[in-house]
């Protein structure tokens, strides 16, 4: 074991104000250098992996109040046209303080449900995750959210290329 105490990279309110983002790991290329000279989960807070890496990180998101209106969500955000944030993730909007906007990014993502309930929204409808189900995304659209419970996700995303 190279370090062992509390993840120093948590990031509360990273995508929405009900969810926040610890990274555990970051590898900038592969194969990964494994030296175990310094911290690589205490590096700056990025959504995305690095573009010839990636890396480990586990998602707390906050179950919906049944008091929950949208229509007074001031975290709303409505669906838009197609934009690029900076690092790279695309972003049709469509966020609130208990989802994640509808986004896609050039990342090979693998997600495991730990705790919880969650609901991965895609194009064709949506997808209820219980503990120990497992997704694999391909720079698709998507977005996340939590309508009944919180829930602890873990991903591991990895730099990939969309096709030209």
């Amino acid at each position: 074991m190279l370090f062992d105490g509390a993840a120093p990279n948590v990031n509360p309110g990273a995508v929405s104000a009900s969810a926040g983002m610890t990274d555990i790991w970051v590898f900038h290329s592969c194969p990964a250098v494994i030296s175990g000279e310094r911290d690589d989960g205490n590096l700056p807070f990025q959504f995305e992996p690095p573009e010839k890496g990636g890396h480990l990180r586990i998602v707390q998101s906050a179950g919906r109040p049944q008091n929950y209106d949208p229509a007074r969500d001031a975290f709303a955000v409505p669906v838009h046209m197609p934009r690029q944030r900076p690092g790279g993730t695309w972003d049709r909007g469509g966020q609130n303080a208990y989802s994640s906007p509808v986004h896609k990014s050039a990342t090979v993502d693998y997600g495991i449900l730990l705790e919880g309930e969650r609901v991965l929204l895609l194009d064709d409808g949506a997808r209820v995750l219980s503990p120990g189900d497992v997704v694999v995304q391909l720079g698709n659209w998507h977005g996340w959210t939590n309508p009944t419970s919180g829930s602890l996700m873990a991903f591991v995303m990895m730099g990939a290329k969309f096709e030209e």
